[in-house]
């Protein structure tokens, strides 16, 4: 499976800052759920959409071909699939099939603001090169 990343001069590091952004997630998901989440009627649901559209931002910033999107897409469909499983084994957590759902509404998301002007936000902060 060939990947195409976009031609970004710290490419490297904005691999490595995705993958502790998806490390981060799955800490996150299997730690006791804070305790001030329920203050907001489905709190939870609305965290769940915000990361995941965040991290499918972050990912569509690197691969911009359609192909790719789309398999980044999946896969972090199938990491919200592999957390809700996991949950399900922790006993002051529980798998829920709606947290599921959020996460894929939240790649949705993410596939949509990639097409704004936040789809750039990497490569506008990287120096520009001298003229």
């Amino acid at each position: 499976m060939i990947w195409h990343p976009r031609a970004l001069r710290f490419l490297g590091f904005w691999r490595g800052i995705g993958r502790g952004l998806l490390l981060a997630s799955v800490v996150v998901a299997l730690l006791p759920a804070p305790a001030g989440m329920n203050r907001i009627a489905n709190g939870d649901k609305i965290a769940h959409a915000a990361a995941f559209a965040f991290l499918m931002l972050w990912y569509a910033q690197i691969y911009a071909q359609s192909r790719d999107r789309l398999r980044c897409a999946l896969g972090l469909v199938g990491l919200g699939l592999s957390i809700e499983l996991l949950q399900s084994l922790v006993p002051y957590r529980s798998a829920d099939v709606w947290d599921l759902v959020a996460d894929a509404a939240g790649v949705v998301l993410g596939l949509l603001l990639a097409r704004s002007p936040l789809g750039d936000l990497l490569s506008r902060c990287e120096p520009r090169p001298a003229a």
